[in-house]
């Protein structure tokens, strides 16, 4: 196994509101997988997935420019090694965070299963 854990970040850059920044695979709180082999980020592929819309109103960056360097980022950083221990792909991966977010908007820690538990318990 690559992780123990998901860790579902959050960020407010460039908004008032809480947006995700990314959903990591984390081994402990100072370590982590990361830019594994896994197939490339395709953002045709992302925007023909039926939650693109609700993807780019709660996963942001500050410029339409920006907001796609940050999914590419995200998916080849962190995707890439959920796809190689769980073959989830690029859209699963993304829609699995918005799942998530609509649960926990705060962010937090999820076990491999994706259920909820105190990040506070995590090593």
């Amino acid at each position: 196994m690559l992780y123990n854990y998901y860790y579902l970040a959050i960020q407010n850059w460039c908004s008032v509101e809480n947006q995700i920044h990314g959903l990591w695979p984390d081994i402990s709180q100072t370590s982590y997988p990361s830019f594994c082999d896994g197939p490339q980020f395709n953002l045709t592929e992302l925007q023909e997935s039926p939650q693109y819309d609700t993807l780019a109103k709660v996963w942001t960056d500050c410029s339409y420019d920006e907001t796609i360097s940050l999914y590419e980022h995200e998916w080849s950083k962190h995707g890439t090694c959920v796809f190689v221990e769980t073959g989830i792909g690029q859209n699963e991966y993304f829609e699995t965070a918005l799942k998530l977010f609509e649960h926990s908007p705060n962010g937090g820690c999820f076990d491999l299963q994706f259920e909820p538990f105190d990040c506070s318990t995590r090593r």
